[in-house]
């Protein structure tokens, strides 16, 4: 019996040894505003069937460069977090976007990132200008919301660039179309944005603390469960998928999730002028992000054959040019011609996605930063 124990002791610290050097685990529960394991400083090694990268997260616990001290006249001078570097020359621009995990880009090396290639581009145009990500993964509007207020309004950018991903970002506006609750919500009350309660979807205890190979296990079973759920909701489906269902647009048959799409639907448009609010005099922009399934026109799932996979983009694009000046990356991407955008299970961007994607949007930065 002392044996086995001791076997069983050892072959348990082998594992937590192994998680710790192969797939370290922070101890964020990803309640608040930054999710997931990618929060905590330093050189993270990020590593799956289809890549195989080091990326960097900065002491704001963003996945970026260290970014230059805020400039003078900042409200506090730094944001959350703290900054590393000098101050950046007063000729200089500071643009910073704001997104999902589109925007954080931690499937690809950090010189290849969205951010990246629209800061390399925007110098080629000979607007010298310093780009920060702020992405958040499965961040909605209302977590891109709170990233605003305490992280970019504080440095007083030239810009807010806002990477809108029509398939998911809606969704995850609603507490009852998205599998995760471990992130901000509102809900509108008498036309009023009202903020939600999120529940974490972890517990911490002594043992997630102390124990890499346990945080590791349980987040991957909150995954797998997500998953599942998100099938369930979707009645058959991924629930992204549904804000491409022909019934829910408008003019449509309607059906059993509609309703629930049109307050979705809503909550982002506040979501939206809310943004456009907070900013004031501080120029805000969105760009509209699509995703594989809309670039290709075509989707896996056999109960979305025929669908119309452009009509979602419409009504976002419509939407959010009510409040802010838009660019449509979707038939920037959709003429991109050979060599694969997008990672085939991951479904983000590859490095030519990306550098597609900045390059597109660079004129429309420039328009505006002009």
């Amino acid at each position: 019996l002392l044996a086995l124990a001791f076997g069983l002791l050892l072959a348990l610290l082998c594992v937590e040894v192994g998680v710790r050097v192969y797939a370290p685990q922070n101890e964020s529960v990803g309640g608040g505003l930054l999710r997931g394991p990618l929060t905590t400083p330093g050189e993270h090694r990020v590593r799956t069937p289809e890549y195989d990268v080091k990326v960097h997260v900065n002491a704001a616990g963003f996945v970026d460069r260290e970014w230059p001290a805020a400039r003078a006249g900042t409200d506090d001078g730094v944001p959350p977090g703290g900054v590393a570097g000098g101050s950046p020359p007063p000729q200089e621009k500071e643009v910073i976007v704001i997104g999902d995990s589109f925007v954080q880009a931690a499937q690809v090396p950090s010189e290849a990132r969205f951010g990246a290639r629209l800061e390399a581009g925007l110098r080629a145009a000979g607007v010298p200008a310093n780009v920060l990500s702020m992405g958040v993964p499965g961040a909605g509007t209302a977590t891109a919301l709170g990233v605003l207020e305490t992280y970019a309004l504080p440095r007083r950018p030239d810009l807010v660039v806002l990477g809108f991903l029509v398939s998911n970002d809606v969704l995850n506006n609603h507490p009852l179309l998205e599998g995760k609750d471990d992130k901000p919500f509102y809900v509108l009350r008498d036309g009023d944005l009202v903020a939600a309660n999120a529940v974490d979807l972890v517990v911490t205890s002594p043992l997630w603390r102390w124990s890499a190979a346990w945080r590791w296990l349980t987040r991957t079973e909150a995954k797998r469960a997500v998953a599942e759920r998100k099938v369930s909701l979707g009645q058959g489906m991924p629930i992204d998928l549904r804000v491409h269902d022909p019934a829910c647009i408008p003019g449509g048959t309607g059906g059993p999730t509609c309703a629930v799409w049109d307050e979705a639907w809503a909550v982002t448009d506040a979501l939206l002028a809310e943004l456009k609010r907070r900013c004031g005099e501080i120029p805000f922009v969105i760009v509209l992000f699509p995703d594989r399934v809309q670039v290709e026109r075509a989707a896996e799932w056999p109960g979305a054959a025929g669908w119309d996979f452009d009509a979602a983009q419409a009504r976002a694009a419509k939407m959010a040019a009510a409040h802010a000046p838009v660019l449509d990356l979707l038939p920037a991407l959709r003429a991109a011609g050979e060599g694969p955008l997008y990672l085939r299970k991951d479904g983000h961007w590859t490095p030519r996605g990306h550098a597609t994607a900045a390059d597109a949007t660079v004129p429309f930065i420039v328009s505006q930063l002009r």
